[in-house]
């Protein structure tokens, strides 16, 4: 099982910058993936996966909401999800 959201911002250098946000369940845990499309996924400002971040489901969907909301860039998720989880 999985859900996505995707948001569509900007920055200082470019317009249109499309960010998903995977929420996968696995194992009786909940994983994040992040990444902006269209750039490379090699490096780690542009894709981020953690693993097992929480089992409670209202958690986990609230959580990508926020993300989306903010419109968080892969650099920024491990910190968002310290903040939020621990």
């Amino acid at each position: 099982m999985s859900q996505s959201l995707r948001t569509i911002t900007t920055s200082a250098k470019d317009e249109n910058i499309e960010i998903v946000y995977n929420l996968i369940f696995k194992n009786a845990l909940y994983s994040l993936e992040c990444i902006r499309v269209g750039s490379n996924d090699n490096e780690t400002n542009n894709y981020c996966y953690v693993e097992n971040i929480t089992d409670d489901e209202g958690e986990a969907e609230l959580f990508l909401k926020i993300l989306a909301k903010g419109m968080v860039f892969p650099v920024h998720i491990k910190d968002m999800i310290d903040d939020y989880f621990y």
